[in-house]
């Protein structure tokens, strides 16, 4: 997380807006944990007038840019009524 940087399993690197880059950093510091929307946004917020549906739009970057299949996502999962989860196992170092 230092280097801001994302590889994939093959070593090519994955660009990442800002962004997407937050909702990442969020979802790593608390795995396996549902983040509300509301968290979710305050981990991307870079100007003040960005709606929560925006959470959504990137969400759904970030599952193309991570996820085998987004439409049907393993990484990172909705939970109807309550937020996001990422159900990875994460250790960091």
């Amino acid at each position: 997380m230092r280097t801001h940087r994302l590889t994939s399993p093959r070593g090519d690197p994955v660009e990442l807006t800002r962004g997407e880059f937050g909702l990442l950093t969020a979802f790593l510091r608390s795995p396996q944990q549902v983040l509300r929307r509301e968290q979710l946004l305050a981990a991307t917020r870079m100007h003040e007038d960005i709606f929560d549906r925006s959470v959504d739009a990137q969400i759904l970057r970030l599952r193309r840019k991570l996820e085998t299949d987004p439409s049907n996502p393993n990484l990172i999962r909705t939970e109807r009524g309550a937020g996001y989860i990422f159900v990875a196992v994460v250790q960091i170092s």
